[in-house]
């Protein structure tokens, strides 16, 4: 019998008017020039062919500059990295997917100079330096840890950023106090997502053991017990020394699948939102932030793949560069599962092939940020 599977996008939070890319060609008039015809200004940059629209891919921390001194009107999109899994050794139960990196973009015109910074994709246990060979509940409990600017906190991803130089590197606090614009790492995908009276070790019992009652809803405020996307957040006018944001846009993360499972009489409050008949489902898709990695099923369990989430404004955007923005796919029968891409968080990396996940050394996608030229 066929099935069929929905998908969801996540809303957006605005502030001001927020809107799809815009892609002006500007000739130059009293000495100005579009910025991205010389690329030497623009360090660690990637321009899309030759469209107004420049990326930062790789994870680290560059500055940006107006060669127009200010005249230049640009948009920034900023994506914090996706998160990892953990592993899994087969069975009836399978992984949940991980999040997404949560997304703020917005338009700065500004003669000074601005950081950049670009996420760390979560690591999976393995990759952080566990051994262990079950579910590990240091891990779990570590990735909730204190933001660090652009590193990974364990299984959960850093963060990507637009901030003044006057401003110190945003960790700590969700509200990152004079930082522009800030993306959120997306948090990890659990093992032994199922519902068992006998078990003592599945994802809910360790989600809310290591991170609380609320779950993820605990590092991201507003989120839901299972939804392990991360948030978005601007502070408009920065520091108050002149430099804002307008037309503000923020998106939480696509939230991971959910892991394939045959228990039954799983109570609601157990239940991942998107469990649908106990198959591995896929991940939540978004416009601006990092997809969810989809749910996983280990082999010889299941009937459909948990597809990665998309991310339909980024996309839009890195048309023409290569890159496709999504969340990894889950494990399905001999298919390993896949990192995600431009802050997807990791799919659910369940058992493949008769093969143990728990030592797999895996990153979530790393985060992204992306800058275009909108005219003077």
């Amino acid at each position: 019998m066929k099935q069929d599977y929905w998908t969801y996008n996540k809303p957006l939070s605005m502030t001001g008017f927020g809107g799809g890319a815009t892609s002006l060609s500007v000739a130059g008039a009293g000495g100005v020039v579009n910025p991205f015809d010389d690329m030497s200004n623009f360090s660690g940059a990637t321009r899309v062919g030759s469209t107004d629209v420049i990326y930062y891919a790789t994870s680290g921390t560059y500055q940006f500059t107006d060669p127009n001194a200010g005249l230049s009107r640009f948009r920034f999109t900023v994506v914090g990295g996706g998160g990892a899994s953990e592993g899994d050794g087969g069975g009836w139960f399978s992984n949940t997917g991980a999040g997404g990196g949560g997304a703020a973009r917005g338009e700065i015109q500004t003669s000074a100079t601005l950081d950049i910074g670009v996420a760390q994709g979560g690591g999976s246990p393995a990759a952080m330096g566990y051994t262990a060979t079950a579910s590990d509940p240091n891990w779990i409990s570590n990735s909730s840890g204190t933001d660090n600017g652009i590193n990974r906190v364990y299984g959960t991803g850093g963060l990507s950023y637009v901030k003044e130089t006057s401003v110190g590197v945003p960790s700590g606090s969700p509200s990152y106090s004079n930082v522009l614009m800030v993306g959120r790492g997306g948090s990890i995908g659990l093992s032994y997502y199922a519902y068992y009276t006998g078990y003592s070790n599945l994802a809910y019992q360790n989600l809310i053991n290591y991170w609380g009652v609320s779950g993820f809803g605990l590092r991201y405020s507003g989120n839901g017990l299972w939804d392990n996307g991360g948030t978005g957040h601007i502070n408009a006018s920065g520091s108050g020394a002149g430099v804002n944001v307008t037309n503000g846009v923020t998106e939480t993360g696509g939230m991971g699948g959910s892991g394939f499972h045959s228990s039954s009489g799983m109570p609601s409050y157990w239940k991942h939102p998107l469990d649908i008949n106990g198959e591995a489902s896929n991940g939540e898709n978004t416009t601006w932030a990092g997809g969810g990695g989809g749910g996983g099923a280990s082999s010889g369990y299941g009937s459909v793949m948990g597809m990665g989430g998309t991310a339909s404004g980024l996309a839009s955007l890195l048309s023409g560069s290569g890159i496709t923005p999504k969340g990894g796919n889950g494990t399905y029968l001999g298919t390993k599962a896949t990192a995600g891409v431009a802050g997807g968080g990791y799919g659910g990396n369940s058992e493949y092939s008769s093969t143990a996940t728990w030592q797999d050394v895996h990153y979530g996608g790393s985060g992204i940020v992306i800058v275009e030229f909108l005219g003077f």
